[in-house]
């Protein structure tokens, strides 16, 4: 995983938002009411080793992450769901830690660098 990636990229968010700044933080602002709850259903899920609804919840965090600008989120995310079900316990725990951990990142974060 590339440690280079930025915690939140304003212009990335501006481009799947067409420029409106507003939109980009209101978005940002949904996503990081959400975390607690992202973060909650993941560490559970893999603790019960429920790998199905794991996936659900880790392809819903993909896809919202479509309408943000947050790059590191963003590859390990992507990386989990496409190879959740290939990954080892190991791994797969590796990777789930990693999702909160960014997701901590974007919550002290809490808005764009201008």
């Amino acid at each position: 995983m590339p440690e280079n990636l930025d915690i939140l990229n304003l212009q990335a968010a501006l481009k799947v938002v067409s420029g409106n700044k507003k939109l980009a933080d209101d978005l940002l602002a949904m996503f990081i009411k959400e975390i607690p709850n992202y973060i909650q259903s993941v560490q559970a899920l893999l603790q019960e080793d429920d790998k199905e609804e794991l996936k659900a919840v880790v392809h819903k965090i993909h896809g919202g992450l479509r309408y943000l600008g947050a790059p590191a989120l963003m590859a390990v995310v992507s990386q989990t769901d496409a190879s959740l079900f290939d990954l080892s316990d190991t791994e797969l725990n590796e990777s789930i830690s990693r999702i909160v951990f960014e997701m901590q990142r974007i919550e002290e974060t809490d808005s764009y660098p201008e």
